[in-house]
C-alpha cells in the first residue's frame, strides 16, 4: 500500500516551490504595540530596544516540552493580543501577499488566510537552529513571515526540503524602506542565521 501511495503522489502534478519569497513597497502597518504605543518605521536601534523590553525570550518546542535556551535560540517575543496593525490597507497588503504565496506554492484552489502568531524580534547575533514548525492551528499549511522595514545585515532564513535548500536574504540596502515577506510549507525545516 505505502508504494501504491508514493507512485501515486510522485504523478501529481503540482509546482516544486515550497518556499516562496518577495519584497514591496512599504505600506505603513500602523503598528501598535500594548504599553508602547505606536512604533515608526523604519525601526531604529533605540526603538527596537524599547521594545525588546516589553518582549520576553521566545521559546522552543522540543516534543511536548516548551523551553527556553539561547543556544537553540535567541530570538524576543510578543504575543498577537499585544499587537495591533490599526491601517486599514494593512489587510489588503496582506490579502495580496496571500494572493502571491498561494499561487507560489499552488494553493490557488484553497481559502487561505493568515493569523498573526507572534510579533519576533532579531537583534544583532539572533538565530534560531534548524527546526520544523508545531502546527499552531487546524489545517495549517505554510508559515508566513513578514519582516518590517529595519535597517540590519544578517538575519537569512534558510527553507529545507527533500534535499534542497532555498535561502531567503532581508537585509540589504532597501531593508530600510520595503516590507519583505517569505512563505513555506509547514513541514519545511527551516533555520535563521545570525
Amino acid at each position: 500500500m505505502y508504494d501504491t501511495l508514493m507512485q501515486a503522489l510522485a504523478e501529481v502534478d503540482r509546482p516544486s516551490d515550497v518556499c516562496t519569497s518577495g519584497d514591496l513597497p512599504l505600506t505603513m502597518p500602523g503598528l501598535v504595540v500594548e504599553g508602547l504605543g505606536t512604533l515608526h518605521l523604519p525601526l531604529g536601534g533605540s526603538q527596537a530596544r524599547e521594545l525588546i523590553g516589553h518582549c520576553r525570550q521566545a521559546p522552543y518546542g522540543k516534543g511536548t516540552k516548551t523551553l527556553v535556551d539561547t543556544a537553540v535560540r535567541r530570538v524576543w517575543e510578543l504575543d498577537a493580543k499585544s499587537v495591533q496593525f490599526t491601517n486599514p490597507k494593512w489587510t489588503l497588503l496582506i490579502d495580496s501577499i496571500i494572493g502571491k504565496v498561494q499561487q507560489k506554492l499552488g494553493l490557488e484552489s484553497c481559502k487561505l488566510t493568515a493569523h498573526l502568531y507572534k510579533l519576533l524580534v532579531y537583534e544583532t547575533g539572533s538565530f534560531f537552529l534548524p527546526h520544523r514548525d508545531g502546527e499552531k492551528l487546524d489545517r495549517m499549511v505554510a508559515t508566513l513571515v513578514v519582516v518590517l522595514p529595519s535597517v540590519h545585515e544578517g538575519g537569512a532564513l534558510i527553507v529545507s526540503h527533500d534535499g534542497h535548500q532555498h535561502e531567503v536574504t532581508f537585509s540589504g540596502a532597501a531593508s530600510g524602506y520595503e516590507l519583505s515577506y517569505a512563505a513555506f510549507y509547514a513541514d519545511c525545516q527551516h533555520e535563521v542565521k545570525p
